[in-house]
């Protein structure tokens, strides 16, 4: 399944054109730079993505937003009774998927705040 992306700024920590491996994600979680703007989030030490619009952080599910969903399960853990690690660096085919994924959770938050803030308020206070 496929749907539009919104375009965040791909910003690298070092000279030359990103690798593979500067995609994988590390021992740290992705973060963003500022808990209260929430504009950039920090994927790696190599690797953060600018341009957040606050409309994506509109759209929320269960008391998170759709990217903070995605942070929260998105991370590299070990089951503490079987010592099994989930690496998530594994999910994508290409490296540059994650960030396709993250582009595509920012168009359809900004997407779907748009569409229920368009709705007529009775039909928001049913939903609530």
């Amino acid at each position: 399944m496929k749907c539009e992306q919104y375009p965040l700024e791909l910003v690298f920590a070092h000279d030359g054109d990103p690798q593979p491996h500067h995609f994988q994600l590390g021992t740290r979680a992705i973060r963003y730079t500022n808990k209260e703007a929430k504009t950039t989030l920090i994927l790696n030490e190599h690797i953060r993505l600018s341009g957040i619009p606050e409309a994506a952080h509109r759209y929320v599910v269960n008391g998170k937003t759709s990217l903070e969903w995605f942070i929260d399960r998105y991370k590299i853990t070990q089951d503490k009774d079987s010592g099994i690690v989930n690496d998530p660096n594994g999910w994508f085919a290409d490296h540059r998927d994650l960030i396709t994924a993250i582009e595509r959770i920012v168009y359809v938050s900004v997407e779907s705040a748009r569409i229920i803030e368009g709705l007529p308020s009775e039909v928001v206070s049913e939903r609530e």
